[in-house]
């Protein structure tokens, strides 16, 4: 998606670092066979020294919702969303992203 790296140093590396996931690897597997996410799941399964047991995975999720943006994209999302930057505004990666996900989907779908 125009805008987005490929994998970026948020939810995306996260993931990668915890599933010991070589990042090189999933870009080419991703760029090559443009896969489903079910194919996608099925590939991640298959490589050597992934790392998918319950305790990594819930690592993983709870290093995903104790994860923040840098000051200045919370106020670029807040921002694009018509929303201030205040106490009450999500400061969570989680809850801007949601912001920033619907708005770009209201751009394309709705608008």
């Amino acid at each position: 998606m125009p805008g987005f790296p490929d994998i970026g140093a948020g939810f995306d590396s996260i993931v990668l670092r915890a599933l010991n996931l070589d990042p090189e690897a999933v870009r080419i597997f991703i760029k090559e066979e443009h896969p489903t996410y079910p194919q996608f799941e099925r590939w991640v399964k298959q490589q050597p020294g992934v790392k998918i047991d319950r305790a990594t995975v819930e690592a993983s999720n709870t290093a995903i919702r104790g994860y923040n943006h840098s000051d200045e994209d919370r106020k670029t999302i807040l921002g694009a969303n018509g929303l201030p930057d205040e106490p009450s505004a999500p400061h969570d990666a989680v809850g801007l992203n949601n912001l920033e996900d619907w708005l770009e989907f209201h751009a394309r779908v709705l608008a």
